[in-house]
Formats: C-alpha cells, structure tokens, sequence
C-alpha cells in the first residue's frame, strides 16, 4: 500500500453566491488511486491522467458537474 495526499475539488453550482469549486484535502493509504475513486462514485464517465507534477488525476463528470480526485504519492 501507499500513502497519497488527495486533493478533491469539486465543481458545484454558484447559487447563492457559492464558490464554483469546492476543494478538500485527505491523507489515504490505498492500493490504487483509480480503485478507490470507483467505491466512491457510481459515474461511467471516469478519465486517469498523471498532471505537469507528476500526479495522478481521476476525473469524474456528473450530470454536468465533475470531481477532480488528485493523488500525490507521499
């Protein structure tokens, strides 16, 4: 297992003079960033890349709105 710092940023809507992001921060130790995106969400629509700083990105849209899960291994 490894340990990851996880940034989750959320897209949410505006309304009500809401931010249009809404970012966390965890720390996880897990097998596989992708395995532990699915036991959170349901969507089909899931995109991995590794971003300019070598991190690993699980994207997830939902109905119009996504979820960027960013994993920096420790």
């Amino acid at each position: 297992m490894k340990t990851y710092e996880l940034i989750i940023e959320k897209k949410q809507p505006t309304c009500g003079g809401r931010a249009p992001t809404n970012s966390e921060i965890k720390v996880v130790t897990i097998n596989d960033p992708l395995e532990y995106v699915k036991t959170l969400e349901t969507s089909k629509e899931i995109k991995v890349y590794t971003n300019d700083y070598g991190a690993t990105v699980v994207h997830v849209e939902r109905g119009g709105l996504w979820v960027n899960y960013e994993f920096s291994e420790m």
